[in-house]
């Protein structure tokens, strides 16, 4: 007799034996003893996770001796014939074969005949979603009202592709991937029976390469007892499957927290030596990182033997959360970026040396910029004499550079000319102005009629800005009317300058509004002055 595979052995051949899936045995069940029986089924989901068994347990529940029931017998003729797939009632058809026109006009003309020896006639389709667009549209009517002796189920991992038109005459089942726990529990069932072992490190990692698909999971299972059939160790799996001794996972782990990176080239080079894939060894490295992660925020989920425990007692102290994310982000990075380049190597010495760099957060750089402030706080509080002393020094050498005034004379000379030389038309009515200087920081502007008065008024913000580059002041101007102005004279002759006066506080107040800017008007000298007392600057 040949050997049958496990994932063939122990499939589930009742509504009870599926795992993973109770929400649709329950509803087909409850759907069943209710009577109400649907004419079309699509169940989709991932790879492997019994939809094509679910599919076999409802056409025996359909057509069993003693059925319709929820609990075929599974040893009438019926049942035995849907088991070994020889049941002339129940047809299973490969989607990817028969998706062609001419063989839905084949099915859609076999309907139409009754069922041989059971109830039903049932059509089981696999991969359903690689039906041609026309085949659907060709099954449609027949999807629709099919004869009353007819179920149709199909199966699909896409469910995206099938047409909405076929989508709305079905009853929709979506199956999920199967849970670690019950994986668990139901290979370890399987082992008892089998009478072969397999340690908790094997277990996890058979679990972990199956993706939650139990067929992938019986099917590796299969292979490693094959080759080893007393113990299914982790050691054994690891090399099977092409996975990394954990001694170097942990080893660069522990090099990338240290910021080793002559170590972590010495790996590298040694790991491609040995004849190890380096596309497996980015992802052995991202998972075990990943491992890491969960074990130091909560050990109670991560899914690790009782032999790692000491290791990642070690290892979860050695990254941030915030740096885990950045380290998971690298590697799946490095890991796209590999598939494609003709030297991987390269793109993943380049993400290892960037992973074992300091890295620090928002949060944690913050808390450093308050320690930081906290000392320099420490440090000017045992320097403060000094400081009140320098302070006084630099506001008696600014008050002395303040009292020298700017001459607002030859620097109205150069305005003038820069703006005429824009605007030869509309800038005459400046050079017919008189400028009378009030202070230190404030002029006059004297015109002798309306229309120099308007011309001049549209200059007065380029006017301003221009003294503030060329003196660093902020200047306050006031035009002023006075028609017994004389127009016949220079403007240098015309130019009036007022006594000079102390440079005391009140002669900067001289227009209420240009309080504010007048502190802030400090001339470029003075700025290098204030940068040497940064304390006296704040206070100007």
């Amino acid at each position: 007799m040949s050997y049958l595979v496990l994932a063939r052995k122990f499939r589930p051949q009742n509504f009870d034996e599926i795992i993973g899936q109770e929400h649709i045995s329950q509803t087909l069940k409850n759907a069943i003893s209710q009577q109400r029986v649907a004419h079309a089924y699509l169940f989709s989901g991932p790879r492997g996770c019994g939809k094509t068994t679910m599919a076999r347990i409802l056409a025996k529940a359909l057509n069993c001796k003693n059925g319709p029931t929820t609990d075929p017998c599974g040893v009438c003729e019926n049942c035995v014939e849907i088991s070994k797939s020889s049941s002339v009632d129940v047809l299973e058809i490969d989607g990817a074969s028969n998706n062609g026109i001419d063989e839905i006009r084949a099915l859609r003309e076999n309907v139409k005949f009754s069922s041989a020896n059971s109830k039903y006639k049932i059509y089981i389709i696999d991969e359903a979603h690689q039906i041609t667009t026309q085949a659907f549209n060709a099954l449609l009517k027949t999807l629709e009202e099919p004869p009353s002796h007819v179920v149709f189920i199909m199966a699909t991992t896409e469910q995206h592709k099938i047409p909405v038109t076929i989508l709305s005459r079905c009853q929709r089942y979506k199956f999920k991937l199967i849970s670690t726990a019950k994986m668990a529990c139901a290979i370890k069932n399987i082992a008892q029976k089998e009478n072969f072992e397999i340690d908790e490190e094997a277990l996890n990692i058979v679990i972990s390469a199956s993706g939650g698909s139990m067929r992938d999971a019986l099917s590796l299972l299969d292979q490693a007892v094959s080759s080893n059939a007393d113990k299914v160790t982790g050691e054994y799996i690891r090399g099977l499957l092409g996975l990394l001794p954990k001694d170097i996972l942990a080893s660069i782990t522990n090099n990338i927290a240290k910021g080793d990176i002559h170590t972590i080239l010495k790996i590298v080079k040694e790991i491609l030596e040995q004849g190890y894939n380096i596309l497996q060894f980015t992802r052995d490295l991202r998972d075990h990182l990943r491992q890491v992660m969960i074990y130091s925020i909560n050990p109670e989920i991560a899914e690790i033997s009782f032999e790692d425990k000491k290791l990642f007692d070690i290892q979860k102290t050695l990254f941030t959360v915030s740096r885990h994310v950045r380290m998971s982000n690298l590697l799946s990075k490095a890991l796209e970026e590999m598939r494609w380049h003709d030297q991987p190597r390269i793109i993943l010495e380049m993400y290892l040396l960037k992973m074992s760099e300091p890295y620090y957060n928002v949060g944690e750089l913050i808390n450093k910029i308050t320690e930081l402030e906290k000392s320099i706080k420490i440090d000017s509080n045992s320097h403060s004499a000094f400081e009140k002393q320098s302070m006084a020094q630099g506001e008696a050498h600014i008050a002395d550079e303040v009292a020298t005034p700017v001459d607002l004379i030859d620097v109205w000379d150069e305005i003038v000319s820069e703006i005429t030389k824009k605007h030869p038309l509309t800038a005459q009515s400046l050079k017919s102005a008189l400028i009378k200087v009030i202070g230190v920081s404030s002029i006059h502007l004297i015109v002798s009629k309306q229309f120099d008065y308007d011309s001049v008024l549209e200059f007065q913000e380029q006017i301003s800005k221009l003294f503030q580059r060329k003196t660093g002041l902020t200047v306050t101007m006031k035009i002023v009317i006075e028609k017994n102005k004389s127009e016949n004279k220079t403007v240098r002759e015309n130019i009036v300058i007022e006594e000079e006066k102390p440079p005391i506080a009140v002669e900067y107040a001289v227009e209420e509004d240009f309080k504010e800017s007048a502190k802030t008007a400090i001339p470029k000298h003075i700025e290098e002055i204030a940068k040497k007392f940064s304390s006296t600057a704040k206070k100007l």
